[in-house]
C-alpha cells in the first residue's frame, strides 16, 4: 500500500499536469532537462550546513567534468573515507545542484566526504560516455586521493537510479581490470537489467511517478539504435561472476519499476558471499531518496544508507 505522503505528492503531480504542465517525456530533452532539474531542486529537503564545500574539475574521456566536494561538519583535518557519488536522471537530466541536499546529508550523517560527480549526460554524450565519466573519475580521486583530502584506502562509490548503475558498473570494471576497487558501493533502486521487463516496470509502468512512457524517453536519448541490450554496462545484473565484487547497501522502492532488478542485483551479490545490506521501503515511489521537501521516507533512507557506510568505514 502507497504511504499517505507519496499519494499525495503523486496526486499533486497529477493536478499540475490536468492543469497544462506539460509531462517531460513530451518535451525535446534539452528543453525538458532545465524545466525538471528546476524542480527536482525545489523538491530536496532544505540543504543542511557541511563543514566546506569545494568545486573544482577533473579529466574524464570527453574533456574536463565537474565535481563538487562536501566536507561533513566535525571533521577532523586529512583525509577521510570518501564516497564518489553519481546522481540520478536517467542519464538526460540532474546534475550536481539536483542533488546538493542530499549530498550534503550523506556527508554529515556518514562522517565521510562526499564527492558529487557532473558527469555528461545524453542526448548529447549517449551511451557508453556517461559510464566512461563514472569510471574515470573514480580513477582520477583514487589514484589522487591525496589531492581531495581522501584515504584511498575507504573510497565507496554510489548513486540513486541511473547513478546507481554507474557506480555498480565501475565496481565490476575495475574488478574485471585487476585493479583497486572502491571498498563499498551505495545502490539506490539502481537499473541492472535493461536487457528484459522485469515484473515491476510492467506493474508500475503507469501512475508511479516513473512510468513506461518516461524510462523510453530516457532511453531512446541515452542508448543508439542497435545497441547490444546484454552489454554489462548497460545490464551488470547479467554479470556471470559477482564474487569479489565490493561491500554493499542496495535499497529499492515498493511502487518502482526498478524495484525487481535493484532486489535482483543483491541476491546476486549475497549469493556469491559479498557482504550485502538490502532494504527495501515498501509503501513509496522512485526517486524517493531525494525527494525529500515532500517524502520524509528520503531523510530516513538517506539517514540508513550514511549509517551503513559508516559502520562499514568505522566513521
Amino acid at each position: 500500500m502507497l504511504d499517505q505522503e507519496a499519494r499525495a505528492l503523486l496526486d499533486l503531480m497529477d493536478q499540475a499536469n490536468k492543469a497544462g504542465r506539460p509531462k517531460l517525456e513530451s518535451l525535446p530533452h534539452a528543453i525538458g532537462r532545465a524545466a525538471v532539474d528546476k524542480m527536482s531542486e525545489d523538491s530536496e529537503a532544505d540543504p543542511p550546513e557541511v563543514a566546506a564545500t569545494i568545486d573544482g574539475t577533473l579529466p574524464s574521456p570527453g574533456g574536463e567534468i565537474r565535481f563538487r566536494r562536501y566536507r561533513p561538519l566535525g571533521a577532523m583535518p586529512g583525509p577521510l573515507p570518501t564516497l564518489i557519488y553519481y546522481h540520478g536522471g536517467g542519464f538526460v537530466i540532474g546534475n550536481i545542484e539536483t542533488h546538493d541536499s542530499t549530498c550534503r546529508r550523506l556527508a554529515n550523517k556518514s562522517r565521510c566526504q562526499v564527492i558529487s560527480i557532473d558527469y555528461r549526460l545524453s542526448p548529447e554524450h549517449p551511451f557508453p560516455a556517461p559510464l566512461d565519466d563514472g569510471l574515470a573519475a573514480f580513477r582520477h580521486i583514487r589514484d589522487k586521493a591525496a589531492a581531495f583530502e581522501a584515504d584511498p584506502a575507504r573510497l565507496a562509490v554510489g548513486g540513486d537510479s541511473a547513478g546507481g548503475a554507474v557506480a555498480a558498473v565501475v565496481c565490476q570494471a575495475c574488478r574485471d581490470a585487476g585493479e583497486q576497487m572502491p571498498a563499498f558501493q551505495m545502490l539506490i533502486y539502481p537499473a541492472t537489467d535493461s536487457s528484459k521487463q522485469s515484473a515491476s516496470r510492467t506493474a508500475f509502468a503507469e501512475g508511479y511517478f516513473l512510468s513506461g512512457s518516461l524510462m523510453d524517453w530516457f532511453w531512446k536519448a541515452y542508448v543508439p539504435n542497435g545497441t547490444d541490450l546484454s552489454d554489462l554496462r548497460l545490464s551488470p545484473l547479467l554479470a556471470k561472476d559477482f564474487k569479489g565484487l565490493p561491500p554493499a547497501f542496495v535499497l529499492t522502492a515498493g511502487f518502482d519499476p526498478l524495484r525487481d532488478e535493484g532486489r535482483a542485483y543483491a541476491d546476486r551479490l549475497i549469493d556469491a558471499g559479498v557482504k550485502t545490506t538490502y532494504v527495501n521501503y515498501p509503501g513509496t515511489i522512485h526517486g524517493f531518496f531525494s525527494l525529500t521537501r515532500f517524502l520524509k521516507q528520503g531523510l530516513k533512507a538517506n539517514d540508513e544508507a550514511a549509517a551503513v557506510m559508516a559502520a562499514h568505514f568505522g566513521a
